[in-house]
C-alpha cells in the first residue's frame, strides 16, 4: 500500500517554527480519515481534522517562547504515522529576491574559520526550488531543512545567514531561514494576481494573463520578433535565412549583443533554439600575411563557425573555441565572422549566445591583437525547432504562484529582501511594483511584518551618472521610497560593491547591516537605522548645506585626506559637476566652482559610484539621494 499522510513540504523535521504564535499544519490523507496531531511542548493535547474529498486537512497549533531544546510532532491517520523530529521553536524569516540573495556561502569563498557555523546547529535552511505556475499552488515542489554545520551552510544563502548568526548571537534563539529566491528575476514575478488587480499600473496585466503556458510562449514570441523587428512581421523565410552565410549579407539591421553574456539578459529572455552571431572586422594586407589566431568564449549549444562563408570550426564550445583561421580565408577590407549556434539534442539548461570576459574574445593577427568583445549582432532563428524556458521571468505572478502561495500560511517573523537589479530598467516604475509586493505580502500574510531590504550595492552597469542618466541610481531612489511604509529598513551597500562583478563576495557586511535593521524594526532596540537617508538641503549662495540632523556625532570621510567624494552641483542648466564638499559635524558644505549658483545637489549617484566615503561615525555609509526631482532616464518604461 502506498502512504497517504503527508504533510505540506514546508513541514518536516529539523524546521523551525515561529514562537509565540498559531501555526497552521496541513497537508493530505486518504478521504474521510481523520488526522490526530499531537506535540511534546503541548503533553496531553490532541489536534485532529478530518480530511475532505480532495484529501486535504488541517489544524492549528499553538507554539510557545523560543528557546534551543528540540521538539517532536507526531502525525497519525489510521495505521499511518509521521514523525517529525528535532523541531525548534524560535524566529523565522523568509528571504528573497535574486541572485545576490541567492548567493550560496561557498560561491563567497568564507573559510569555516569565518562562518563558524558549527557553532549554530540552531540556525536551520530550507531552500524552495525553483517553480513557475500559472495558478496558485498548494504546495511547493520539494524542499527539506538544514541542520546548520560547516558542510550544509556551504549552500546556504550566505547573506542570510550571516543575517541568522548576528540574531542567533543577540537573542540566543534557533533561526529559520526560508529560502525562495531565483537569479535573475522580476519583482513583478513575485506579486500575487490579486495585488497587481489592486494596481492602476498592472490591473489590465492580470486581466489579460494567459490561460496556458502556450498561450505564454506566443506572447513570448511575439514580444522578441516585436524587438528585433520592431513589428510583429512574418517569420524570415528558410531561404531568407539560408542566407545568412552569406558574408555579404546586410546585417546592421540585427540587434547589437554583447559576446559576454548570454541572450537571456540582452532581451532576449527564455528564448531556445538555434541563432547567429555575426561581427565584421576590417583587416589590411599585413595582417593577413599570415594564419591567425582566434579565441572566443564558450556557451551550451553545439556550434560552427564561419570566416567570409567558410565553416573554420565545429563543435561544442563548452570550454571556449580557440582556432586558427587560415591567411588564404582571410582579406583585405571587410571580414565576416558569423557563429551559428544549433539547438541539437540539449538536456537541462541551456542559453543561448556565448559567455566570458573581454579577454576571452580576441583575435590575433600578424600584426596585432584585436579585441572581438564589442559590436556583435544577433538573429535567432525562426524555422529550426525552437522553444521557450518557463522559468523566471517569463510573467508576472509566476514565481509568486509557486514559491511563496505555498508558504503564506507558514508563519513568519518578517522578510530580507534583495532584488532589483534585474528591474533597473524599469526603475521608475519600481518606485510603485517594490511597494506593492511589500504591501501584497502583508495582505496575505495578514500581518504587517519587519520587511528588510538591502540597496543596490555599485557596479559599472552601463557606467550611468547623473549627466547620462543611471538606472541603478534611480533604482537605489526607488528602494529608498520604500522607507516611508511602515516596518521597513535598508541595509545601505554602495561602499561594499564590485565595479566589476554585479555579485560582490562581501555577504558578511550585507547579513550584518540587515540584521541591525531587524534589531531596531522586529525586536524594538532603541537604535537609529544604520544608513542615513533623508538629509535636509539648504542652497545658500554659491554653496549647499547637506545637514544630517540624526547623526549626534560627526560625520567620518574615509580618506587619510579629510576629502569628501561623491557629491556633484548642478545650476539652472541642470549639467552636473563634481564638487568639493567638507564635513562640518552632522553637515557637509558642497561648492563648485563651475556652478555659481547651484539649484540641486547629488551624492553617489551614478551605476557605480564606487569612490564614496561619507560615513556615520559607527561606521555606516551615506546611502545615495538628490534634491531635485528632475526627469530621469527610465520614466515611462513600463513592464510588459
Amino acid at each position: 500500500m502506498f502512504a497517504q499522510l503527508k504533510t505540506a513540504d514546508i513541514y518536516g523535521s529539523h524546521m523551525v517554527l515561529q514562537q509565540n504564535t498559531q501555526v497552521p499544519i496541513w497537508g493530505w490523507a486518504r478521504a474521510g480519515d481523520t488526522v490526530r496531531v499531537s506535540c511534546s511542548w503541548l503533553p496531553g493535547q490532541v489536534f485532529t481534522a478530518r480530511a475532505d474529498a480532495a484529501k486535504h486537512w488541517s489544524v492549528t497549533v499553538p507554539t510557545l517562547g523560543g528557546n534551543l531544546l528540540p521538539r517532536q510532532i507526531e502525525l497519525t491517520a489510521g495505521r499511518e504515522k509521521l514523525l517529525l523530529n528535532d523541531v525548534l521553536i524560535g524566529e523565522v524569516w523568509l528571504c528573497s529576491g535574486q541572485s545576490n540573495m541567492e548567493f550560496q556561502v561557498r560561491e563567497s569563498g568564507y573559510m569555516p574559520i569565518q562562518t563558524r557555523a558549527s557553532e549554530y546547529p540552531f540556525i536551520r535552511h530550507f531552500k524552495v526550488n525553483h517553480a513557475v505556475s500559472l495558478e496558485p499552488l498548494d504546495t511547493l515542489q520539494g524542499g527539506n531543512w538544514e541542520v546548520c554545520n560547516d558542510q550544509s551552510v556551504r549552500q546556504f544563502s550566505a547573506v542570510a545567514y550571516f543575517f541568522a548568526r548576528d540574531l542567533a548571537d543577540k537573542y540566543q534563539l534557533p533561526v529559520g531561514i526560508v529560502n525562495s529566491t531565483w537569479g535573475g528575476s522580476q519583482v513583478e514575478s513575485w506579486i500575487s494576481a490579486e495585488g497587481m488587480r489592486q494596481s492602476d499600473l498592472f490591473k489590465s496585466y492580470v486581466e489579460g494573463f494567459p490561460k496556458t503556458w502556450a498561450e505564454a510562449d506566443a506572447r513570448c514570441l511575439a514580444r522578441i520578433k516585436k524587438y528585433l523587428f520592431d513589428s510583429d512581421r512574418p517569420n524570415p523565410s528558410p531561404e531568407e535565412e539560408a542566407n545568412y552565410l552569406n558574408p555579404d549579407f546586410d546585417v546592421s539591421n540585427w540587434k547589437k549583443v554583447s559576446p559576454n553574456v548570454a541572450w537571456d539578459w540582452q532581451r532576449l529572455w527564455a528564448f531556445r533554439g538555434s541563432g547567429y552571431m555575426a561581427i565584421d572586422l576590417e583587416l589590411d594586407e599585413k595582417a593577413i600575411a599570415s594564419d591567425a589566431q582566434l579565441k572566443i568564449g564558450h556557451g551550451d549549444l553545439p556550434a560552427a563557425l564561419f570566416v567570409n562563408g567558410q565553416q573554420i570550426w565545429s563543435g561544442k564550445n563548452v570550454g571556449g573555441i580557440e582556432t586558427v583561421i587560415p591567411a588564404t580565408v582571410l582579406k583585405p577590407g571587410k571580414n565576416r565572422l558569423l557563429f551559428q549556434q544549433k539547438l541539437g539534442d540539449s538536456k537541462g539548461w541551456v542559453e543561448m549566445g556565448m559567455r566570458g570576459d573581454p579577454e576571452s574574445f580576441r583575435l590575433k593577427t600578424a600584426i596585432g591583437e584585436i579585441s572581438l568583445a564589442e559590436k556583435w549582432r544577433a538573429m535567432p532563428s525562426f524555422n529550426d525547432t525552437l522553444y521557450f524556458v518557463h522559468s523566471s521571468n517569463n510573467l508576472g505572478t509566476a514565481i509568486y504562484n509557486a514559491m511563496i502561495h505555498p508558504l503564506t500560511r507558514f508563519p513568519i517573523q518578517g522578510v530580507i529582501w534583495y532584488q532589483g537589479e534585474t528591474n533597473a530598467i524599469r526603475a521608475h516604475e519600481y518606485q510603485h511594483s517594490f511597494q506593492l509586493l511589500i504591501q501584497d505580502w502583508r495582505r496575505i500574510w495578514n500581518k504587517e511584518f519587519p520587511f528588510l531590504f538591502v540597496q543596490l550595492a555599485n557596479w559599472e552597469a552601463n557606467q550611468g551618472s547623473s549627466n547620462t542618466g543611471s538606472e541603478w541610481a534611480e533604482l537605489r531612489e526607488a528602494q529608498t521610497l520604500a522607507l516611508q511604509l511602515p516596518k521597513t529598513g535598508m541595509a545601505v551597500t554602495i561602499d561594499i560593491g564590485d565595479s566589476k562583478d554585479i555579485h560582490p563576495r562581501n555577504k558578511l557586511d550585507v547579513g550584518k547591516r540587515l540584521a541591525r535593521e531587524a534589531m531596531r524594526v522586529a525586536y524594538g532596540e532603541a537604535i537609529q537605522p544604520g544608513s542615513p537617508t533623508k538629509p535636509e538641503i539648504i542652497f545658500v549662495e554659491n554653496r549647499v548645506q547637506v545637514v544630517f540632523p540624526n547623526e549626534k556625532q560627526p560625520l567620518v570621510a574615509r580618506n587619510k585626506y579629510g576629502y569628501v567624494h561623491g557629491f556633484e552641483v548642478a545650476g539652472e542648466d541642470r549639467v552636473f559637476h563634481y564638487a568639493k564638499a567638507e564635513i562640518t559635524g552632522n553637515r557637509v558644505v558642497v561648492h563648485s566652482p563651475d556652478v555659481s549658483k547651484p539649484v540641486a545637489v547629488r551624492y553617489a549617484w551614478a551605476d557605480d559610484p564606487n569612490d564614496v566615503n561619507l560615513f556615520t561615525a559607527e561606521g555606516f555609509p551615506v546611502a545615495p539621494f538628490r534634491s531635485d526631482s528632475w526627469k530621469c532616464k527610465t520614466e515611462g518604461v513600463r513592464f510588459e
